[in-house]
Order: C-alpha cells, then structure tokens, then sequence
C-alpha cells in the first residue's frame, strides 16, 4: 500500500510543478503607422524614449514600423494618434526698430525722439548719459515664423554744414518663432548694419559701418535695447526693438 502511495506521488509531481510554472510570453508583434502630418524623425526620437519597443521610421513613406508587445503596441499606437496633427498655422510677426544716437552735442543728425521712445531714452541716460538722444531712423519689416526675412533704409542722414548725407540701414534676420508662453518671441541671428558719413576733412567724406550681429528673446510689445555701437568719442548708435504678433 505504502509502494502504491508513493508511487503515486511521484507521478503528481510534474503535474503540480506545470501548473504552477508561468505561461510563456506571447511573441511581440509588428506594425507599420503610416502618418499624416508628424515628422518620423521627430516622432522617432520621442518614441525611442518613451516606449520599451524597437522603431525604424522612413521618410519617403512617411511611416513608423514598430515592435513591441501588444499593450505596448496599444499605447504607442494611440501616443502617435495624438502627436500626428496637423501643425498650428505661421503667424506673421511685425518688427519695429528704431535707430536712435546719444550724442554730447545737439547732434546733426535725425529727428527728436516720438513720445513712445522717451521712457527708453530716460532708461539710457541712466548708463549712458549723452546730452541728447535723437531718432536717426526707423525700419519695418514683417516676418514669419521660421522664415528668413531682410529690410533696407536710407531715411536717415547726417548734416555737416549744408552738406547732408544719408545713413544707410539694413537689417536681416534668420529665423523666428513664438514660445510655447504664446507671448515670448524668438529672434534668431538678426543682424543689423548701419552706414555712418564721417567727414574726415571740409567736403571729404568716408563711411563707417557699425555691425551688430545676435539672438534675442522678447516679450510681445516690449521695447528693448538691442545694442550700443560706437560712432565716435560723443556719439553711440542704439538700437531699439518691438516685436507684435500679427493676428
């Protein structure tokens, strides 16, 4: 009876021991996303780190191919629903730039300062007390995110008894983009050149070119001193900024 009871156990225990093993793993399965708006490139990277899967996009196809478990393949598959919309429309964005010149004298050039400039010329005087700030010119130039976008003028001069000479601008920049605040925007490598007369004897003339070249982060509506350039000993160029979202 005893050799029976053993016996019997013996056989019980590979049953006992597979019921208690864990099932295998279902094998990952494969997909390929098409996408409609997203970059894959974009979309890879951010895929990549979010999600224990194995990812490939192609662009010509503009699709993701995936490998993953089926849970995981869910999430991913509604992750890409969200991300693959179309992108928010450009919007164009006004600039504003004034030249104005701190001088030591009444100066001979440009015009006095609009009234809107006064607090900013009050804010100079503090760090650079010239005698006088005068308006020397003021360029537009509208843009678009992203775009590259360039202006000219010679609307300023300088007076050197009767004789009058222009001061030629221009002023480009590289890109721009609004900040994810919706109010910040971002202005990338805007150069700025301006073409200075200098009289260097009675009737002799040569031209100076004062160059500023930088990125910029500015509050919608805000005027803000882009630079200082030096003309001379009692002169310095400023450059004055003002950017708008166009609705």
């Amino acid at each position: 009876m005893k050799r029976q009871l053993l016996a019997f156990l013996l056989l019980a225990l590979p049953v006992a021991a597979q019921d208690t093993a864990k099932p295998p793993a279902p094998p990952p399965i494969q997909r390929v996303i098409p996408l409609k708006y997203a970059d894959p490139r974009m979309l890879l990277s951010l895929l990549m780190n979010t999600f224990d899967a194995t990812f490939s996009s192609n662009t010509e196809l503009h699709a993701i191919a995936v490998r993953s478990s089926a849970q995981t393949m869910q999430a991913i598959e509604e992750a890409i629903a969200r991300l693959d919309t179309p992108a928010a429309a450009p919007r164009d964005i006004d600039l504003t730039i004034h030249l104005v010149v701190g001088s030591d004298s009444e100066g001979n050039f440009g015009g006095p300062l609009p009234k809107d400039l006064e607090p900013v010329a009050a804010q100079l005087k503090n760090t650079f007390p010239f005698k006088a700030y005068r308006q020397l010119d003021v360029l537009t130039l509208r843009t678009r995110s992203g775009q590259r976008a360039s202006t000219e003028s010679s609307g300023g001069f300088m007076q050197f008894g009767t004789v009058t000479k222009p001061v030629v601008t221009s002023i480009s920049l590289n890109s721009s983009s609004i900040g994810a605040d919706g109010t910040t925007i971002r202005l990338d490598q805007i150069r700025s050149n301006a073409r200075i007369p200098v009289e260097n004897s009675p009737g002799n003339f040569n031209w100076q070119d004062l160059t500023l070249n930088t990125d910029l982060d500015i509050k919608e509506g805000q005027k803000v001193v882009v630079g200082r350039m030096g003309i001379n000993r009692e002169q310095a160029l400023f450059l004055v900024l003002t950017a708008r979202m166009v609705q």
